[in-house]
């Protein structure tokens, strides 16, 4: 490095904000020739701040050391070559995590919005940085890879980077070992939109920390977009800097909830018309499989291949997929879970799936929509609970047990003559038995 041009940077750290400093000064390089001092940017991003906002500082600053030198200030020869070098390690998208391909239910709607607003904005996105958080299994990672996608579509000449967090620790572990860091950091900072995928694994790896410091000051100061992925909100993660906690929660945070059963449903449905697994399920199909593979997609892939190889091997028609084939394919996964169920939780579920008020349910209204929804409840009380007959009859209204046997036996007869009544009684002990 030229001298004067270390003399100068000892003056411009002491008269510059440190945060300028760090981000626009101390990555250029120097090369002192004649009467000629040529400080080198390592990107546009670099250039077009010193020329808009500190060339006049530093010539100043070099007038000082030096009067007799001419100060020129361009773009860095190793910037052509590195800019090559990010296009071969460009980690690529995965080609089925796309928006087409997302089923949205109350469990990732919002965060789905988020995704789409950020991929058409990333220049101008006020959710910066976006962290998408929740279990293993929900599709953060499909999710943050949609909206990479869009952004794509909507711009091809953006530079989408993709790294999970544990290849990024890789290439900053070689990159120290064959002392490379500062290409590294450039391959980072070229993105447009950066997307890491499980950003609480950088908890306790200092020096990847530091360095990931850096590069997102750089990326967020210079208004490039940038989403995470996390099992956890930000600020519960261990043994991660200080710094680090207080830039990611100053975005936005979002978590990702268990997809609900109707949700699940959507997905079996959604997944099994790739040409790759190819089954025929009805709704009714999907939802018993939904109703008791509850945790997350992941889980529900998991029982959908395992029906598919079921299928395959017992060569069964696969347009004839019923309950029964469906309890012989996934064994342990569909055995039947005893809960507690209370009368309270039947009487809230019913009233809301009918759209009635928990008054009108145990009211004595003849009214027959009202009839209807109290019939359904009596019926799954009487089914789901281990209550008596007149203990049921107490909680809707003091009815006596020969009225809440009378409707139990009115409700299975209007169950075996109308397709509809008997959807709701499956559809409501479904969410019952799995709330």
């Amino acid at each position: 490095m030229s001298q004067t041009w270390a003399r100068c940077l000892n003056s411009l750290k002491k008269t510059l904000p440190l945060k300028v400093f760090s981000l626009w000064i101390q990555p250029l390089g120097a090369i002192e020739e004649g009467s000629t001092l040529t400080l080198l940017a390592p990107n546009t991003s670099v250039l077009k701040q010193i020329n808009s906002r500190l060339k006049k500082e530093i010539a100043q600053t070099v007038k000082e050391e030096d009067s007799s030198l001419n100060v020129k200030i361009q773009l860095s020869n190793a910037v052509k070559t590195s800019a090559e070098q990010v296009k071969q390690h460009t980690t690529p998208l995965f080609s089925e995590y796309t928006f087409d391909n997302l089923v949205l239910g109350n469990a990732n709607q919002v965060a789905s919005a988020a995704c789409r607003q950020i991929a058409e904005n990333i220049n101008s996105s006020p959710y910066n940085p976006f962290i998408i958080y929740g279990e293993s299994g929900l599709g953060k990672t499909h999710l943050m890879q949609a909206a990479g996608h869009l952004a794509l579509e909507r711009n091809p000449r953006a530079k989408i980077i993709y790294v999970p967090l544990m290849d990024f620790v890789r290439n900053i572990t070689t990159s120290l070992r064959h002392n490379t860091i500062e290409k590294v950091k450039l391959y980072y900072q070229s993105a447009d939109l950066l997307l890491v995928d499980d950003i609480h694994l950088i908890a306790g790896k200092d020096k990847s920390q530091e360095e990931f410091f850096h590069i997102f000051n750089f990326l967020f100061s210079t208004k490039r977009q940038i989403i995470f992925t996390c099992d956890q909100p930000p600020k519960s993660i261990k043994d991660l800097e200080n710094r680090l906690k207080t830039r990611f929660s100053q975005g936005l945070n979002l978590q990702l909830a268990a997809p609900e059963l109707e949700m699940r449903a959507a997905i079996l449905l959604k997944k099994s018309q790739n040409p790759q697994i190819s089954l025929a399920l009805s709704e009714d199909v999907a939802l018993f499989i939904a109703g008791h593979v509850t945790s997350n997609v992941r889980d529900l892939e998991g029982a959908l291949l395992k029906l598919k190889a079921f299928v395959d091997f017992s060569k069964i028609d696969r347009s004839m997929i019923s309950k029964e084939v469906v309890e012989s394919a996934l064994g342990d996964l569909i055995s039947p879970k005893k809960r507690l169920i209370e009368i309270n939780e039947i009487q809230k579920t019913v009233s809301k799936y009918y759209g009635i008020t928990l008054s009108d349910l145990i009211s004595n209204s003849r009214k027959q929509h009202l009839v209807r929804a109290r019939q359904m409840a009596i019926c799954m009380c009487h089914e789901l609970t281990s209550l008596s007959l007149a203990k049921i009859g107490h909680n809707f209204g003091n009815r006596d047990h020969s009225t809440v046997l009378y409707s139990c036996e009115k409700l299975k007869k209007m169950m075996a003559d109308n397709d509809d009544i008997k959807n709701d009684f499956d559809n409501l002990k479904m969410k019952l038995t799995n709330l």
